[in-house]
C-alpha cells in the first residue's frame, strides 16, 4: 500500500487540490490563504509544494493530501485513498477496494429496485396517501424524500426481487426480505410507510418502516447490513451536509417526520439517529461536520432523558451543545401545522445549556422550598465544565438559598457547598469564551531551535541537487548538538536506512516520524539561513559542526578524572581547533 501512497503523492499536486477550494497566493515558496477550518481573517495557511503539506500557523491543522481530503470530504483514510487514487489514475490493489465491486453492484441494485416498488405501491395507496395528507405532507416533499409503502400482503417485494434476478438471500441480508422455517422468503416491511435512508455520500443503505393504524412495533428499521452501520448513520445527513458545513451547527430532533418538518421550516441542518438513541460513533461523525448540535426532543419525560443522556456523548466528543426541548405535547411536526415555520425556528433558538437545562429541569420536578432540591442540585453545578457558567448559576439560584437573607453570603455558602460536593477547589485558571477554541501552544520557532550550521546541512538533505552532500552527515546525530537536531536527524537515519530517499520532500517526508516532524521540515525548509545553499556553504557548516563536536568530546574528557599530561594533551587539542575552509570536512574515521 505505501507504494500506491506515493505513486498518488507524486501524482497530486497539493497546491492545485487545495487551490480548488481555497483561495491561494504564492508567497516564496510556499502559497498562503485563509484558513478553512476556523474562521481567519488574515492569512495563516500556508501550503507547501515543496513538502506536500499544509499547515494553518493559527488553528494548527496540518496535514497531506490525505488528510485534507479526509477532513474536508468528512470520508474515512480508504475512502479518501480511493478518490484521490481516481484522481491520480493509479489503480489500487484489490484488497483495497473494499467490498467486491460486482456483490456491492448487486447491494445497490436491490435496494434502488426495492425503493422503486415502495414508491409505486405508494402512489396505490390510498390508507398511505390519506395518511401523509392527515398529516399535511404535500407530494413535493414525498417525493423529495422518497417517502414510499409497502403493502400489507406479504410477498409482493420478494416475487420482484426474484423476477430481477436478485439473490434473496442477499437481499435477507439487506434487510429486505426475511425467510420462514420452511425456507421460503417474505417481505420484511409489510403494511408501512416507508423512509428510505442514504447515507452521507448520498447511497441508498436502508429503510424505516412506520405503522399506519394499530400495531406494534411502531417502527422497524433496518438493522445492520452489508451497507448500513445505524450507529454512523444520521437520518437527512445527505441533504444537511451542505448547511452543516456553512453554519457548523446541527440540529438532533428524534424521527423521519420530525427532520421532514425541520427541513419545511426552514432548519435545513437536522438530523436524526436511526432506530437507537444516539452513540459515539454518531458523535464523531458529528465532530467531522460541526462544532455545535442544538437537541430538540419532545418534552416528556423519556424525551428529557434522552436529551441529557445525549448531551453528555456529544460534549465528550468536545462539541458545544443546546438543549431546546419542544413545547408540552408538540413535536417539529405538529409545531410545523399548528404555528407556522417560525416556531419551530423559535424552539431550536431556545437551546439551553446543558447545565442550565439541567437545573431548570430539576426547578420544574422539585420547588426550591423543597430541601430536597438543594441537596439535589449540588451534584449538578458540582458539574460545571467552567467557572464562568457555574458563577452564573449560583447568582440566579442565591436569592432563594434557604436560611441565609444576604444574598452574597448566600453565593458564598453555595459555592462551599459546591466545593465539598466536588471535593476538590475548582481551577483558577483564567477563563475562555466558549464560542472561541483554546490557543494551541507553539512550540519555539525553528530560529531558536537550530543553529545556522545545522539549518545548512538538514537543509542540504531536503535538496535534490545538495541531498548527496546533505546525506553524508545528518545520518550521523552526534554531530549535532541541539536536541532538535538530534531528533530530525535520527528520525532521517531510522526512516531511510542506508540510503537516501529520492526525489522532492512531497515524495517521502511521510515516511518521518513521528508526524510532527514533518511539519518542522516543513518550517526548516522556509527558514532563510538555508536559502543560499552551496559546497562553500556546507563545508564551513560542516567543519563548524565537527569543530563544536569536537569541543564536546573534550569537555566531556576534562570532566573525566585524568593525568596531568592528558589534561595538558587535551588542551593543546584545544588549541589547534581552527577551521580550514579551503579543505574539505574529513569523513572518515571521525564518526
Amino acid at each position: 500500500m505505501s507504494d500506491e501512497r506515493d505513486e498518488i503523492r507524486a501524482r497530486v499536486d497539493i497546491v492545485e487540490l487545495v487551490g480548488a477550494s481555497v483561495r491561494l497566493e504564492r508567497k516564496g515558496k510556499s502559497y498562503k490563504g485563509l484558513c478553512p477550518f476556523h474562521a481567519d481573517k488574515t492569512p495563516s495557511f500556508d501550503v507547501s509544494p515543496d513538502t506536500g503539506r499544509y499547515t494553518c500557523w493559527s488553528c494548527g491543522e496540518k496535514g497531506d493530501i490525505f488528510t485534507w481530503v479526509m477532513k474536508t470530504q468528512n470520508v474515512e483514510f480508504p475512502e479518501a485513498m480511493r478518490i484521490l487514487a481516481k484522481m491520480a489514475n493509479v489503480t489500487l490493489k484489490e484488497g483495497l477496494r473494499g467490498q467486491d465491486s460486482s456483490q456491492r453492484e448487486m447491494h445497490h441494485a436491490a435496494m434502488a429496485e426495492a425503493q422503486a416498488f415502495f414508491r409505486e405501491q405508494f402512489s396505490r395507496s390510498e390508507v398511505a396517501r390519506a395518511y401523509c395528507s392527515r398529516r399535511g405532507l404535500p407530494d413535493a416533499i414525498l417525493e423529495a424524500w422518497g417517502v414510499g409503502y409497502s403493502p400489507e400482503g406479504g410477498e409482493a417485494l420478494t416475487a420482484r426481487l426474484k423476477r430481477k434476478g436478485l439473490s434473496l438471500a442477499e437481499c435477507k441480508a439487506l434487510f429486505l426480505v426475511d425467510q420462514d422455517a420452511g425456507g421460503g422468503f417474505y417481505d420484511k416491511f409489510r403494511g408501512r410507510l416507508m423512509f428510505p435512508i442514504w447515507n452521507e455520500k448520498g447511497e441508498l443503505v436502508a429503510f424505516g418502516g412506520r405503522i399506519l393504524g394499530q400495531g406494534n412495533p411502531k417502527y422497524i428499521n433496518s438493522s445492520d447490513t452489508p451497507l448500513y452501520r445505524k450507529s454512523r448513520v444520521l437520518y437527512g445527513m445527505n441533504r444537511a451536509k451542505d448547511q452543516l458545513q456553512k453554519s457548523r451547527r446541527a440540529v438532533l430532533v428524534e424521527g423521519y417526520l420530525d427532520v421532514i418538518a425541520c427541513h419545511r421550516a426552514g432548519v435545513t441542518s437536522a438530523l436524526a439517529s436511526l432506530g437507537t438513541s444516539l452513540s459515539e460513533e454518531h458523535a464523531k461523525l458529528l465532530k467531522r461536520w460541526v462544532e455545535e448540535v442544538v437537541i430538540l426532543y419532545d418534552s416528556d419525560a423519556a424525551g428529557q432523558k434522552a436529551a441529557d443522556r445525549a448531551s453528555r456523548i456529544l460534549a465528550g466528543e468536545g462539541l458545544r451543545v443546546r438543549i431546546a426541548l419542544m413545547p408540552d405535547g408538540e413535536d417539529p411536526d405538529t409545531l410545523l401545522g399548528t404555528s407556522g415555520p417560525e416556531a419551530v425556528v423559535a424552539a431550536v433558538e431556545r437551546g439551553l445549556k446543558p447545565m442550565e437545562y439541567r437545573v431548570q429541569a430539576l426547578e420544574r420536578a422539585i420547588p426550591k422550598e423543597d430541601p430536597r432540591f438543594w441537596v439535589d442540585v449540588l451534584p449538578i453545578l458540582a458539574e460545571a465544565p467552567s467557572e464562568m457558567e457555574l458563577d452564573s448559576l449560583i447568582v440566579r439560584l442565591a436569592h432563594q438559598y434557604p436560611g441565609v437573607t444576604d444574598v452574597i453570603r448566600a453565593q458564598k455558602s453555595l459555592r462551599n457547598d459546591v466545593l465539598r460536593a466536588r471535593g476538590a477547589k475548582p481551577s483558577a485558571a483564567p477563563e475562555h469564551s466558549e464560542s472561541r477554541p483554546l490557543p494551541r501552544p507553539k512550540p519555539p520557532s525553528i530560529r531558536k531551535r537550530l543553529t545556522s550550521s545545522e539549518v545548512v546541512l538538514l537543509r542540504a538533505f531536503t535538496d535534490e541537487q545538495h541531498r548527496k552532500s546533505g546525506w553524508l552527515f545528518v545520518s550521523h546525530p552526534e554531530l549535532f548538538s541541539s536536541e532538535l537536531a538530534v531528533r530530525l536527524a535520527t528520525s532521517i537515519k531510522d526512516a531511510f536506512g542506508s540510503e537516501p530517499p529520492t526525489g522532492p520532500p512531497a515524495h517521502w517526508l511521510h515516511r518521518i516520524e513521528p508526524e510532527e516532524l514533518q511539519g518542522t521540515f516543513e518550517e526548516l525548509i522556509a527558514d532563510a539561513r538555508g536559502d543560499l545553499l552551496s559546497e562553500s556553504v556546507i563545508v564551513d557548516a560542516v567543519q563548524k559542526l565537527q569543530q563544536e563536536m569536537e569541543q564536546r568530546n573534550i569537555n566531556n574528557a576534562m570532566a573525566k578524572e585524568m593525568s596531568a599530561a592528558e589534561r595538558q594533551q587535551l588542551l593543546n587539542r584545544m588549541k589547534e581547533m581552527k577551521p580550514d575552509k579551503h579543505k574539505k570536512p574529513p569523513t572518515d574515521g571521525l564518526f
